[in-house]
């Protein structure tokens, strides 16, 4: 039975690997930032905060009383546990770029919003025994995942876009009050229930299939690099755009290009892209197509002439990074809103008259909101309730409240302002 002074684990800078199982722990404070893995399982903790520890590889805290946890900014997290705990809502996992596989089993959880900014890379998600009462849309573009355990929730549906997840190999929803499909389909396994939800695909969910990949040398350096730079090209030749899906690039810019369509070439660029700079040019209208391209994780495209955006931006459910500046909105699009994996919107140099927290509520993840050089009349204060905002940039607006002094004294100051006006 061990008790931990506050500050003590902090002060051994060499410690790499945590065990506390089995103990009576009540908390857990400040680690050292050389710490690896984290044991704490068998414990009496009841809120856990592990934040921008370089190094943090595992952390496991099942069998303790969690009611809050926040996880983030863990570049080589790969594994999370927490299973057999009291937890009804989980903080968005934020800038865990490595994390692998996430264990929430029995739980009192009824979403799974938390894990919107780590779709490409989880490849096992456990939410069993939990009380989730519906599979996100974006679950189906996780294009990693291999299994997934929803056993004894809430579920009385199955989207049939799970049957289009080729790396899913393990689905379990035995336990569920599920109408749609029969119990001995369920009970057949895996393939019989992708193989009955394909059937219930409308044809427009149905993918066609991809470009055909040429039989040609890669060159070796975009082999390498991964990147594809056309910036200030007029033309691209079809050499080019050949080499550039054989060597699957993830990321192509096209700056500064004259562009006034999309080029279908880039399109074909969806299994692998993850970063489309499209700025400076004079674009008008995105394709539809832009759904497609589920791993976009960042996407300019400032300084053109967009009014407005397709609703398929909706599906782009792995993207953190949007910059919209310098365009013609006058609000904020509505498919932009359900971006919960959004973690920095830059929309500023617009022409955008008034903000609606109440629909931005969705976007649990956004830490970084640029609304300057707008024409915003005035400053609701419920935007301070976004729960991960951090950085909240509003100069140049038509407002005249709160006063340009509480504004140059930078967000931390102007969210504080804001909450305090919050209708209670």
């Amino acid at each position: 039975r061990v008790a931990i002074t506050a500050g003590v684990l902090a002060s051994l800078p060499g410690l790499q690997i945590l065990d506390m199982r089995n103990n009576q722990l009540k908390e857990m404070g400040e680690l050292p930032a050389s710490i690896q893995s984290v044991a704490l399982d068998g414990n009496k903790i009841t809120g856990l905060i592990l934040e921008g520890y370089q190094h943090l590889a595992t952390v496991s805290a099942n069998n303790n009383i969690l009611t809050h946890l926040r996880v983030g900014n863990l570049p080589a997290l790969k594994a999370l546990s927490v299973c057999v705990n009291r937890l009804e809502f989980i903080e968005p996992l934020l800038n865990c770029p490595a994390l692998s596989e996430v264990m929430v089993g029995k739980n009192f959880l009824t979403s799974l919003d938390f894990i919107a900014p780590c779709i490409p890379t989880i490849t096992l998600l456990d939410c069993s025994d939990n009380k989730i009462m519906a599979i996100p849309d974006n679950i189906p573009t996780m294009v990693s995942l291999r299994r997934l355990d929803l056993t004894n929730n809430d579920l009385n549906a199955l989207p049939p876009k799970l049957s289009l997840m080729d790396s899913l190999t393990s689905l379990c929803v035995e336990g569920n009050p599920l109408r749609t499909i029969r119990r001995e389909i369920i009970a057949k396994g895996t393939a019989a229930i992708k193989d009955y939800l394909r059937l219930k695909l409308e044809p427009t969910e149905v993918e066609e299939s991809g470009p055909t990949v040429p039989d040609i040398k890669p060159d070796e350096i975009m082999m390498k690099t991964k990147v594809l730079e056309l910036d200030r090209n007029k033309e691209v030749n079809g050499d080019t755009w050949d080499q550039a899906l054989v060597c699957g690039v993830v990321r192509l810019s096209m700056q500064y290009c004259s562009l006034t369509t999309v080029p279908d070439h880039v399109f074909n660029l969806r299994a692998n892209l993850q970063e489309l700079e499209l700025g400076h040019n004079n674009l008008h209208v995105l394709p539809s197509e832009i759904g497609k391209m589920v791993k976009l994780r960042k996407l300019n495209l400032m300084n053109n002439n967009f009014k407005e955006l397709p609703a398929e931006i909706s599906s782009l459910t792995a993207l953190e990074d949007l910059n919209l500046a310098h365009n013609k909105f006058d609000r904020i699009p509505d498919c932009i809103l359900t971006l919960g994996g959004l973690c920095n919107l830059i929309i500023s140099n617009n022409q955008i008259g008034k903000l609606e927290p109440d629909k931005m509520m969705n976007l649990r993840s956004l830490q970084c909101l640029d609304l300057e050089n707008n024409n915003i009349g005035r400053l609701t204060p419920e935007i301070s309730l976004l729960p991960s905002l951090r950085t909240l940039l509003v100069m140049g607006n038509t407002f005249k409240i709160p006063r340009a002094d509480v504004l140059a004294k930078g967000s931390a100051e102007v969210l504080a302002w804001l909450k305090n006006k919050v209708p209670q």
